[in-house]
């Protein structure tokens, strides 16, 4: 249970490196298949809330229905500070870090209460909570200006020592052919891709030190976690604090880049597609939400403009993934890997 990862300080170098690598890949990519790059910026953004989800469920075993209180409220905290305290000068820094630090409060005080519920119990709960958040965001209206949320607030000018960067502004021009041309990337999309990387980095420290372990213990027998010693409560609140903190920041980040947030950034809708983006993409895997939220985001943007019925193709896509994939398209890729390298050593022992 104690136990640690035996990979060296080498590993996270290589981890970073691939990482970065293939985000410089991913929009170009994006385009070859339809794709651009806004939507390539947007699903990077999307999947800081993702992790955070799989966080929850697949290292910690709860079942959130009311992620989307913690991402749409980012949006609104972080739209409310660009707004109110920072009209002339804004600063994305603060309003992110001022947005996060809220999500993470109200994360411990709904966790409070919501932890030491199990199963159905624990997701309608959280799924109360953010109702309750959302009817109290729709109706204050002198600061969420209601129904038609809040628009057209400073969301570019990013503090960088002496400098203030606007995400808005272009990389410099170059011809890539059939890959589309570098200016089609803004600053945006390599600030959003360095957030992203660097959650990536967090959550993969986090889950293979003693707090991930005694996560996996207390999802599998939390009877037995609290006899050897550990507060199951404790470890709960915790991941459920951080996976409103992450959540929470993907919803600034995303309010941010729109330049608007709308109150439907709240609703039920919102924290369904978490749970799809998971699933699909892979529970209790690293990058398993991130390649779930780019499909389905993906998916969701060429086809909504073709087909009307999109939302009928994504249930079949949840439906398919749970019974054909239940591991997840990453999931099942590193159980298929596990098993090729079993059988090579059990051929090599004979």
């Amino acid at each position: 249970m104690t136990s640690f990862s035996t990979e060296g300080p080498g590993a996270d170098a290589r981890f970073l490196l691939l990482g970065a690598v293939a985000l410089a890949i991913f929009p170009f990519a994006l385009h070859l298949v339809g794709g651009y790059a806004g939507l390539a910026t947007q699903i990077l953004i999307i999947s800081v809330a993702a992790i955070g989800f799989n966080l929850l469920l697949g290292y910690a075993g709860m079942l959130s229905y009311g992620q989307a209180m913690f991402y749409g409220g980012g949006g609104y905290v972080a739209a409310i500070l660009l707004i109110r305290t920072m009209p002339n000068h804004p600063n994305l820094w603060l309003a992110a870090l001022g947005a996060t630090l809220v999500t993470t409060l109200l994360a411990l005080a709904i966790g409070a209460v919501s932890v030491r519920l199990y199963g159905i119990y624990f997701a309608l709960l959280t799924l109360a909570f953010a109702q309750m958040i959302f009817f109290v965001v729709e109706q204050a209206k002198d600061w969420t200006n209601g129904d038609d949320g809040l628009q057209s607030f400073p969301n570019a000018l990013l503090p960088l020592g002496p400098w203030n960067l606007d995400l808005r502004t272009p990389l410099p021009a170059l011809p890539l052919g059939p890959f589309g041309n570098l200016s089609d990337l803004h600053l945006w999309y390599v600030f959003a891709a360095v957030m992203l990387l660097a959650v990536l980095w967090f959550v993969r420290t986090l889950t293979r030190s003693q707090f991930g372990e005694v996560l996996d213990a207390i999802r599998e027998n939390e009877e037995r976690s609290v006899f050897v010693g550990f507060n199951g409560p404790a470890y709960r609140l915790a991941a459920f604090a951080i996976s409103g903190a992450l959540t929470g920041f993907s919803g600034a980040l995303k309010a941010m880049y729109d330049g608007t947030v709308a109150v439907d950034s709240l609703g039920i809708e919102r924290s369904g597609s978490f749970v799809i983006y998971t699933v699909v993409g892979g529970v209790q895997t690293l990058l398993g939400p991130v390649v779930g939220t780019a499909l389905i985001v993906y998916l969701e943007n060429v086809l909504s403009g073709v087909i009307s019925f999109w939302q009928l193709i994504e249930g079949l896509i949840f439906v398919l993934a749970i019974v054909f994939l239940p591991n997840g398209i990453v999931g099942t890729i590193l159980r298929r890997r596990h098993g090729r390298r079993t059988l090579a050593r059990s051929v090599k022992v004979r």
